[in-house]
């Protein structure tokens, strides 16, 4: 049964930075959760939790701000101290807070506003027939030089890079589950530490290299489908049947096998299929009554749901420049681009799109008013739907 319609985004709502107060709202629920540092309560402490991830949210919402430096100039303006912060911050006070602040305080706050979303998200059709699943995947930032800790690795000269891993809900289009590491960390590694028993993931290649890995995975209770090598090799135990459906979806054959040469490997089901350019090895652990070949075909073609959502963030959200050098602060940088998304969402009843930010930003440095900036969010809502019922 569909759920009752988001209510359409009004003017006063854009008012007075209406989504900064919906933020902080959702973070005092948050302390509860996870407890503020100590250091925050020190009397002698004048910039405030909510000041700080508010002006970090400022500087994301707003294009002209690009540094860390040019955010702790804009907290001097009298209006951003009125509605953002409340007074001046330091470049100190600002650098030194993201070693303060907990991402896991941010990470309650994230998955509030994603049960919020999900409230009144109404069932996408075309994701009807596909079983809840993760798709598990990692992307990778250029780091700044002065980021010791991110290293990637070492040729001429040091790299540097950090590497953002994720378990990528696709019913939700957002990520269930995000840590941010090292460029060098390995993805198998992060996957394992972030699966819990009863999901079931979809993986690239990689995440198939490792047999060792998906016994330990199974014993835990995931499971998955993740592409092997094309040169993987397996010993076949009992080969399977292929009716006409997983015909129809490129299925050119499936059987159990014991991975590995000596067949001593993990028990998996392989379904091969055709992709664009090449055969495909998909590895299953689920058996033929829990997961057809065909629906293994069409669960595994999703995987590329993750890659548009990193171009998404990367590039629509403009979370390519860091305003916190730490892990710990760009860990806190990439939850609030994430929380930003959503409060647009929340606010639009769209997931913001390139054109939604561009309204936003000439709003924010007055060159549309509120009531333009909803006459237009409205119109591009109308088309949409046209589009979709034609």
């Amino acid at each position: 049964m569909p759920r009752t319609p988001e209510p359409p985004i009004e003017a006063s709502q854009l008012h007075r930075w209406q989504l900064l107060k919906e933020f902080n709202r959702h973070l005092i629920r948050a302390f509860g959760s996870a407890p503020l540092h100590s250091s925050w309560q020190d009397p002698q402490r004048l910039l405030a939790a909510t000041d700080y991830t508010s002006l970090f949210l400022l500087g994301i919402f707003n294009p002209i701000i690009t540094s860390m430096r040019g955010l702790c100039r804009a907290s001097a303006l009298e209006k951003v101290q009125r509605e953002v912060c409340r007074r001046k911050v330091s470049l100190g006070s600002f650098s030194e807070a993201q070693r303060l602040l907990d991402p896991e305080l941010l990470r309650h706050v994230y998955e509030g506003l994603s049960a919020e979303l999900a409230r009144r998200r109404r069932p996408a059709a075309s994701q009807g027939a596909l079983p809840p699943m993760q798709i598990v995947d990692s992307t990778l930032w250029h780091a700044l030089p002065r980021m010791h800790w991110a290293v990637w690795r070492k040729q001429h000269v040091t790299q540097r890079a950090l590497r953002l891993h994720v378990k990528f809900q696709l019913a939700d289009a957002l990520p269930a589950q995000m840590s941010v590491t090292p460029g060098n960390v390995c993805e198998r590694k992060e996957w394992e530490a972030m699966a819990q028993p009863g999901e079931f993931h979809v993986g690239d290649r990689y995440y198939g290299e490792d047999y060792q890995a998906l016994d330990r995975l199974m014993q835990r209770g995931c499971s998955f489908i993740v592409r092997l090598r094309s040169d993987a090799r397996w010993v076949v135990e009992d080969e399977l049947p292929i009716d006409e459906a997983a015909r129809q979806a490129n299925v050119l054959w499936q059987a159990w096998v014991r991975l590995g040469k000596t067949g001593h490997g993990t028990r998996v089901r392989v379904v091969r299929i055709l992709g664009q350019e090449e055969q495909l090895f998909l590895a299953t652990n689920l058996t033929e009554t829990e997961m057809s070949a065909e629906l293994a075909s069409h669960c595994y073609r999703q995987r590329w749901q993750v890659e548009l959502f990193f171009r998404w963030l990367k590039h629509l959200m403009g979370s390519r420049h860091w305003m916190a050098q730490s892990r710990n602060g760009v860990t806190v940088q990439i939850y609030l681009t994430m929380i930003a998304a959503q409060l647009l969402q929340l606010f639009s009843g769209e997931r913001p799109n390139k054109h939604t930010l561009e309204l936003l930003q000439f709003m924010s440095i007055g060159w549309a008013s509120p009531e333009e900036v909803v006459a237009l969010l409205k119109e591009q809502a109308n088309r949409k739907s046209k589009k979709q019922a034609a």
